[in-house]
């Protein structure tokens, strides 16, 4: 019994010296901990992540990384903000896709456009951003009800914007064949600078059944007006070709009178039988 007991006091020792082999890692992560940060301090700190992340983030993530409260972050990003505006900065705190990032002022997209020529090879294709335009507003919407729209098949053009992370599978359809549904994805509201679709620019409405007829019934007077003006012109033509050439007019016989009159005058007189 005593072996016993002492097997047991055997295994329990390297059981008190385990968390003495975790103290390394401990001092370790305490090495890394960067500390707690002041409220003068935090704006910058929020600017630094903001330049390196290159895509929006939350304020609760801003608010989780540094430990302060979310109205504490949200009036730091509010103080940057103003900042640039003031200070007239070439970039700008924008809110997209749900977060905040770092932009560039549109003057400057001249310089940038040329600075990256070399990935317009990347740029999408009319067909792509047709079918991503359908997508953004008419999403969710089926493959069958894209092509019903388009007119062509849109298989391959989907997989492409799938590729590029602008668009998603965002559920089933009911009914037969339970088809996907494609909807858009926080890539494209940051790839087109959106805060949300509520941002996208309104559609031209067609015009209504009754405006059409209205439109046809206009276009239809205009076009009989000239019509009507072109034939009585054509009409009038046609009678002075078919008149006889001594019935042009009044006044031709004037002219003839005229032109007889001296003809009478020059006649001589009779002799007279006396002389």
């Amino acid at each position: 019994m005593e072996e016993a007991e002492v097997s047991e006091t055997g295994k329990q020792e390297p059981e008190a010296t385990e968390p003495e082999a975790a103290a390394p890692d401990a001092a370790v992560e305490t090495a890394e901990d960067p500390g707690a940060l002041t409220e003068e301090e935090l704006p910058r700190a929020i600017e630094a992540v903001l330049f390196c992340a290159g895509e929006p983030v939350t304020i609760r993530e801003l608010a989780e990384l540094f430990e302060f409260g979310v109205h504490d972050v949200r009036s730091a990003v509010e103080n940057l903000r103003e900042e640039y505006i003031e200070s007239g900065r070439a970039f700008r705190v924008e809110d997209i896709s749900g977060g905040v990032q770092l932009l560039t002022l549109s003057e400057f997209d001249p310089w940038l456009r040329t600075l990256h020529q070399k990935r317009r090879s990347s740029r999408l294709s009319p067909a792509a951003l047709e079918t991503l335009a359908i997508v953004a507003y008419k999403g969710p919407i089926t493959k069958a009800e894209l092509e019903s729209i388009r007119g062509v098949q849109c298989a391959p053009t989907l997989n492409t914007l799938l590729d590029r992370e602008l668009i998603r599978v965002a559920g089933k359809a009911p009914g037969l064949g339970r088809p996907l549904l494609y909807h858009t994805t926080p890539m494209f509201l940051e790839s087109f600078g959106l805060g949300s679709l509520k941002d996208l620019p309104e559609p031209e409405t067609p015009p209504s059944r009754e405006e059409r007829e209205a439109l046809e019934a206009e276009n239809e007077e205009e076009s009989e007006v000239p019509e009507a003006a072109m034939e009585a012109q054509l009409a009038d033509g046609g009678q002075e070709e078919d008149a006889p050439p001594g019935a042009a007019g009044d006044e031709s016989p004037p002219e003839v009178e005229e032109e007889a009159a001296p003809a009478v005058d020059d006649e001589q007189p009779p002799e007279d039988p006396d002389s």
